[in-house]
């Protein structure tokens, strides 16, 4: 018999193991493909966090600046309304001046009943005139120094606004006395100041009285009055006055209007009762009777 010869078969084992190496390959392909694709979806998600944080930093921003641009336009609006009520402010101090130049002129008309009083104020003017301008003085000189005392230039200050809110109140109160002159050149006073000012002349005496429906006829001076009826919506009254032993109604008189009447023990001139306030069931006002002396009961 013949021996068969076996050959060797290298193909075969030589495809296998590029089969072996092409799979490692692929399975090293699909691995690396995967990993990059996780880590490209990471990068993804970051790259969108990152751009809603930038959005939600942008809104942020953008309301912020919204808000201070707001903010600018209220302080600038405020800032308007402050500098309209400064200038208001003048304007009124200025026609607040021109009204007391021109009541000086009126009040110097008046005479001598008042010049004692004018006199006065215009003393107290001067003096607080020289306390002003010597505060001012003071206020200039301490000026080169106000870096190491703040505190002093702070009371010089308090002092300075003091000093001329006193001179206002006293141009003021001139004024108000003046202008209740002006007010009494039909010789009847509408309110307590202006009472006293028509005391202060001295024309007649003034007796003021509260009258009360209840009370009945109470004296009043040298004569009586009785409260009949008020009526508060129209500021009318009704009342009766006793003198000469006989009592007269003033029916449906309203306030601030003269009731003249005369009394035979003073003939010449006639007593004014006038009432300045109406209530309920109550008035409120002054007698003015000729400046003479009479007996009280």
């Amino acid at each position: 018999m013949k021996q068969e010869s076996r050959d060797p078969e290298p193909a075969p084992r030589l495809s296998t193991n590029w089969m072996h190496f092409l799979y490692a390959g692929l399975i090293l392909l699909v691995c690396v493909a995967f990993y990059q694709g996780a880590q490209t979806e990471n990068l993804l998600r970051l790259v969108l966090s990152s751009q809603k944080e930038n959005a939600t930093l942008r809104t942020n921003l953008s309301h912020s600046e919204q808000e201070f641009r707001d903010s600018l336009v209220r302080f600038h609006t405020e800032l308007a309304e402050l500098q309209g009520e400064l200038s208001s402010a003048r304007q009124q101090a200025d026609s607040s001046l021109e009204a007391a130049r021109a009541a000086t002129v009126y009040a110097d008309a008046v005479g001598g009943k008042l010049e004692r009083k004018r006199r006065d104020q215009e003393k107290r003017q001067q003096q607080l005139s020289a306390q002003l301008s010597k505060v001012e003085r003071s206020t200039n000189e301490t000026s080169a120094r106000l870096n190491g005392i703040s505190n002093e230039v702070g009371g010089v200050r308090e002092t300075l606004a003091s000093v001329r809110a006193d001179a206002t109140r006293n141009v003021d109160e001139l004024q108000h006395a003046r202008g209740d002159v002006s007010e009494l050149k039909n010789g009847v006073a509408t309110n307590s100041r202006q009472i006293a000012t028509l005391r202060q002349l001295g024309d007649k005496r003034i007796v003021e009285f509260n009258l009360t429906k209840a009370d009945g006829l109470q004296r009043v001076g040298d004569i009586q009055v009785k409260l009949n009826r008020t009526d508060e919506k129209h500021n009318t009254f009704t009342l009766e006055i006793g003198a000469d032993d006989k009592l007269v109604e003033k029916r449906d008189r309203t306030i601030n209007e003269p009731v003249e009447f005369f009394v035979s023990s003073k003939p010449s001139q006639p007593y004014e009762l006038v009432v300045n306030e109406v209530g309920k069931n109550t008035v409120r006002g002054y007698l003015a009777t000729p400046k003479e002396t009479y007996v009280r009961d």
